[in-house]
């Protein structure tokens, strides 16, 4: 999802010290800590209305799979079509 990439990479940009972001960025080498993670994961909780912990964005370190995430949680919480 394009709308997820964008506002993930608009955050990660906003609180890492890397000049652009891509699929293979990795939270480490774009300046990240775990006292960045916690923001990290908040920020995305608040953006997008989705749980997402600390532990997560450490582990997954990339910026691909933390989007990933993202996009499966969304589908999670989203409205089921009624048949």
């Amino acid at each position: 999802m394009a709308d997820v990439d964008g506002q993930l990479a608009t955050a990660w940009l906003d609180l890492l010290a890397c000049g652009h972001v891509s699929g293979d960025a990795d939270f480490f080498e774009c300046g990240g800590s775990s006292i960045a993670a916690v923001h990290l994961a908040a920020t995305i909780q608040e953006t997008f209305g989705v749980p997402v912990d600390a532990i997560e964005v450490v582990t997954l370190r990339r910026f691909s799979e933390i989007s990933a995430l993202i996009i499966s949680r969304l589908d999670e919480v989203a409205p089921k079509p009624r048949g």
